[in-house]
């Protein structure tokens, strides 16, 4: 029947005294579901049924595509069935609901990515041909080595699908980190540049306050000592939040330009084998590396 040819060359010949035990299980869950595939294709449009109906003999149809067929027969005044040409003059659609959930149930398991993967296949190390990907835990899929349960409710895709998926995932990555990094950079340059004002505004104070005293009484050159001894500290105090601020910033700069630099690495992977080998420890690697750029008010002291 229709989809046997394609189902024969990706099971292959099945022959129960070669093989593991899983993998020839493996094998006949894949042959009964490529012979299940044939059972529930519609005769007019060759696609899984949807929406499939029945209409007084024992054969089933998309209803949309019985629907469109008797409107092509419309100045006849007649229906008949595709299948077994038996014809109806006022046939009632029944759809078939136990035919609908036996096409969702099949609809699950991921046999059309298994036939759809051509591409030269990522190597096992016990089979040769590894042609799918489990998006949700990040990692190649051998069907003869795991179990179908395993990704059932999986997203599974083949590597080239898979290769296009992540590279996205990770280009938007990049573009986040090269957010932070921009970021990053203008705020260590706005705190250098309070960095220059504070101690350009304490130099001239100093000044200030050393002409004013020179002119008072001898009596008044404690108070001078006290306020100089004031402004000292405060201008400690400010110098050493902002040195510690451009520090943690530095750090937080270069631990970002790491992260974008482990991504532009792993980009630049022409091998997509290798690229997906390894795509999956690099949220390990890249947890520390990204900051998001929140400086308040204080960040930024006015000097006084």
């Amino acid at each position: 029947r229709r989809g046997g040819a394609c189902c024969e060359a990706a099971v292959g010949s099945f022959c129960p005294s070669s093989g593991t035990g899983r993998e020839n299980r493996n094998r006949l869950r894949l042959a009964m579901a490529c012979s299940l595939k044939d059972e529930l294709l519609c005769s007019i449009c060759l696609s899984i049924y949807q929406d499939p109906v029945s209409f007084g003999c024992e054969h089933y149809f998309c209803r949309r595509c019985i629907t469109e067929h008797w409107v092509r027969q419309e100045p006849q005044g007649t229906r008949d069935c595709p299948e077994c040409r038996r014809t109806f003059t006022e046939p009632t659609l029944v759809p078939s609901l136990k035919l609908a959930n036996i096409v969702e149930r099949y609809s699950a398991f991921p046999l059309d990515a298994i036939l759809g993967a051509q591409r030269t296949p990522f190597p096992c190390k016990d089979h040769e041909k590894v042609k799918l990907f489990c998006l949700t835990d990040r990692t190649v899929v051998c069907f003869f080595c795991d179990e179908p349960a395993m990704h059932e409710q999986h997203q599974v895709t083949n590597v080239d699908d898979a290769f296009e998926e992540l590279q996205r995932e990770l280009k938007e990555q990049l573009q986040g980190l090269q957010e932070s990094e921009r970021g990053h950079t203008e705020a260590l340059h706005l705190l250098k540049r309070q960095l220059a004002e504070t101690k350009s505004s304490a130099k001239s104070l100093r000044v200030t306050i050393g002409e004013a005293f020179e002119r008072l009484h001898r009596l008044l050159r404690e108070r001078q000592k006290a306020m100089l001894e004031e402004l000292e500290a405060d201008t400690a105090r400010t110098l050493t939040d902002i040195e510690q601020k451009i520090q943690r910033y530095s750090q937080q700069l270069r631990k970002v330009q790491e992260g974008s630099q482990i991504l532009q690495e792993r980009l630049a992977e022409a091998d997509k084998h290798v690229f997906l080998a390894r795509v999956a420890s690099l949220s390990e690697r890249l947890k520390g590396k990204i900051h998001e750029t929140n400086l308040t008010y204080e960040d930024f002291p006015t000097s006084k």
